[in-house]
C-alpha cells in the first residue's frame, strides 16, 4: 500500500464508514485525488511556445493564477459520491457558525491535505453548482436531494 491509499484509509476509518463499503469508497477517493493532482499540476505548467514559431502577444497566456474551479468541483463531486455510496444517505453541510457535520469534517480532511482552502465556501459553491446542473438536465432538486 502506498502513501495515498494509507492516508485515505485512515480518513475513511475515522469517518466511520460501514466496513462493507470502505474498499469501494477508498477506490473512488484514490482515483479522484490522483486525477485532481494530475489536472492541478497541468494547470500550473506554462506551455512554452514551440521553437521556431512566432507568437503574438495576444496569443500569449494570461497572467496570474489559473482558474481551478472545475478541478475543485471534480474532487468535491467525488467526495460527495463516496459519501453517498458509503452511507447511502445525502451528506449534510452545516451552516457557518455551527459545529461541523460529519461530512464536512471528512471532506475537510481530504481537501486540506490537497491544498484546497475555504472548505465551507467551496462546499456551498459545489452544492449550488450541482443543483444548477441537475435542474438544467431536467431533474427536480429539493433541499439538495434529487426527486
Amino acid at each position: 500500500m502506498t502513501l495515498l491509499p494509507r492516508q485515505l484509509h485512515a480518513k475513511i476509518a475515522k469517518a466511520k464508514f460501514p466496513f462493507g463499503q470502505r474498499k469501494t469508497v477508498e477506490d473512488i477517493l484514490v482515483q479522484a485525488v490522483c486525477h485532481f493532482r494530475i489536472y492541478r499540476n497541468r494547470l500550473r505548467k506554462n506551455l512554452a511556445p514551440l521553437p521556431g514559431r512566432f507568437q503574438l502577444r495576444s496569443q500569449a497566456q494570461k497572467r496570474g493564477p489559473k482558474d481551478k474551479k472545475e478541478v475543485r468541483m471534480y474532487l468535491l463531486s467525488q467526495i460527495h459520491y463516496a459519501w453517498v455510496r458509503g452511507f447511502e444517505a445525502y451528506p449534510k453541510i452545516n451552516n457557518k457558525d455551527y459545529p461541523d457535520s460529519p461530512f464536512v469534517i471528512f471532506a475537510e480532511s481530504i481537501l486540506l491535505s490537497e491544498g484546497v482552502a475555504r472548505i465551507h465556501t467551496n462546499l456551498e459553491e459545489f452544492r449550488s453548482y450541482r443543483k444548477k446542473q441537475l435542474e438544467a438536465s431536467g431533474f427536480k432538486v429539493v433541499r439538495g436531494q434529487v426527486k
